[in-house]
């Protein structure tokens, strides 16, 4: 048809009467080959033939009465123009083109045409970035095409069905509608499961595509045996005919379901295999020397995996490429790959911490909190970078700038807090924690008791929000560590004014708590401080002043002969 097209041409301005519609046909099969086996020619050749196509037909609509035939023929030239606007990856052109489609003054368009044409807005807003604006064109597109009969032959090519479903389902993963898209995803791989070999070969690339994005979303929402039952059948998919008929088209997906793969069975308790297939996948994205993205996604993947005791020199070796190859992305796009790189930083220094590299651990994690302040919009992870920060300076005795690094966190994660109370409420009791062991780095105790007091304090108004519990058990025992330490401080000094009051907000603590582990440490700070003291009596006696009573000789008993701690009871 391609080779008949100057003939055609020509034919059309000598004899317009049969000349024009039949050049229109042939630049419309052009820009959509009926052959679904054939290597389609180039997006930007078919959008230009589709768009010759389209000023062939116009000037029979721009007459004073023009025939039906003529509005019908421009409609669908405008409909196949934005399918070919879509593939060429001109989104914004394709949308007006659908307007200018679906606008076209008395234009008979059947419903399988509408839904073509529906179908080409959603798929050009969610490739466009504006996925969120596709929910209601990709829906009223299913509508059409469930609502109505098969497409006729002609109209095939420009969607069906399933290919609409598809739409639709990545629609809604791109917004984060993960269960919804699941859903959809599912419906359109039983009907593509339910159509003939022959219709078949019209939805290669559709059902490889389909299963692998089922895959990856069964695996976002833990449904990691599900995921791993579509192995089979997905991957028949990906090495199957058109591995050899568009390689190039299907490796990516390859490289895509690989990696879910081995997540889903690192994640079933399968390290070995999982650790296999994701060699596999990074083998495979090396290929892959135009899409640098694919490469990074197989990496993160296979260092998740690695993860493990005894891997650590592996990971550090994964992770640190990794970070190279984002860092090279991020030239390009920030907005995409600083916040992975700056996890990737993160994930680094981790590994640089466990082998004792402490100094290394910081630069990281110091490039990880650089990546996120360039990048900006993202204070939860700046402080969660932060206060991992602060740890690792902890690590590395830099009590000075790991108090500097917690107080900010403390303080981005308390702004968060006051719009989301339930997320980020615990999360700043967490930071608090993180200050606190900082300044007693830094050798003010009083300060460290006082931000896990803090820390307590902020819990307790958050007790019901799930999780909260356990993080008050973890900050009553940093709290009780505090408080004997302070206990031992004070003495060593000799203030036992001061080191009564530790012990006085010791014992209220156990009050508060049935933390065995608090209650046990009370104890003994008083055996302690009594035993440190045996012969002078200012500790009993300042005791006394403070309190009232004697001196305790043991500080709580159990009522609870089950087994279950009590809460104290001073004697």
């Amino acid at each position: 048809m391609r080779i008949l097209l100057p003939l055609l041409r020509a034919t059309a301005r000598l004899a317009p009467g049969p000349g024009v519609p039949l050049l229109g046909a042939a630049l419309l099969h052009c820009a959509v080959p009926g052959w679904a086996l054939l290597h389609p020619p180039p997006p930007a050749r078919r959008s230009a033939w589709a768009q010759e196509a389209v000023a062939v037909y116009r000037p029979g609509t721009e007459q004073t009465h023009p025939e039906q035939r003529h509005l019908d023929a421009l409609s669908r030239a405008l409909v196949v123009h934005a399918h070919t606007l879509v593939l060429a990856e001109r989104y914004a052109e394709a949308g007006t083109v659908v307007d200018a489609a679906l606008g076209v003054p008395g234009a008979r368009m059947s419903p399988a045409l509408t839904a073509c044409a529906l179908h080409a807005r959603a798929q050009a807003l969610v490739f466009g970035g504006r996925a969120a604006e596709a929910q209601e064109p990709a829906r009223e597109c299913v509508q059409l095409y469930r609502g109505s009969p098969p497409p006729a032959r002609r109209d095939r090519s420009l969607g069906a069905l399933p290919v609409a479903l598809r739409t639709q389902g990545l629609a809604f993963t791109v917004v984060g509608r993960t269960a919804e898209s699941v859903a959809v995803y599912l419906e359109c791989a039983a009907l593509l499961r339910a159509v003939s070999v022959r219709q078949l070969s019209r939805f290669l690339r559709l059902r490889a595509q389909v299963l692998v994005e089922l895959a990856g979303g069964l695996r976002a929402l833990g449904r990691y045996e599900e995921a791993l039952a579509l192995e089979p059948e997905a991957k028949e998919a990906v090495y199957g005919a058109i591995a050899r008929i568009c390689p190039e088209f299907v490796l990516p997906l390859r490289v895509r379901l690989l990696t879910d793969l081995a997540l889903c069975r690192s994640a079933t308790g399968s390290p070995a295999v999982a650790r296999t297939i994701a060699d596999q996948a990074v083998s495979e994205a090396r290929e892959l020397a135009d899409q640098p993205e694919r490469l990074a996604e197989a990496l993160r993947c296979l260092a998740l995996i690695l993860d493990e005791p005894g891997a650590y020199d592996e990971q550090l070796t994964i992770l640190t490429e990794l970070a190279g190859l984002y860092t090279r992305l991020a030239a390009d796009r920030p907005e995409a790959f600083e916040p992975l790189l700056a996890d990737t930083l993160d994930d680094l220094a981790r590994c640089h911490r466990r082998s004792g590299d402490h100094l290394k651990a910081v630069a990281d994690t110091e490039r990880a909190v650089a990546a996120y302040r360039r990048v900006g919009r993202h204070e939860d992870q700046l402080a969660r970078i932060l206060a991992n920060l602060s740890i690792r300076q902890q690590s590395a005795d830099d009590a000075e700038s790991a108090v500097s690094s917690a107080l900010e966190a403390v303080a981005l994660t308390r702004r968060l807090a006051e719009s989301d109370r339930e997320t980020h409420g615990p999360l700043t009791a967490r930071r608090l924690r993180v200050l606190a062991q900082a300044v007693g780095l830094a050798g003010d105790r009083t300060a460290a008791v006082a931000r896990y007091e803090e820390a307590e304090a902020v819990l307790r108004e958050l007790i019901g929000i799930p999780g909260v519990e356990a993080e008050l058990a973890v900050t009553a025992s940093a709290l009780a560590v505090a408080l004997d330490t302070e206990v031992q401080d004070r003495l060593a000094a000799d203030r036992p004014e001061e080191a009564v009051a530790a012990l006085r907000s010791l014992l209220d603590l156990t009050r508060r708590t049935d933390a065995r582990d608090v209650h046990a440490r009370c104890v003994i700070a008083f055996a302690q401080a009594r035993a440190e003291r045996p012969d002078d009596i200012d500790i009993v006696r300042a005791w006394e002043r403070a309190v009232g009573v004697p001196y305790p000789t043991f500080v709580y008993r159990r009522t609870d002969t089950r087994g279950r701690g009590a809460k104290p009871a001073a004697r």
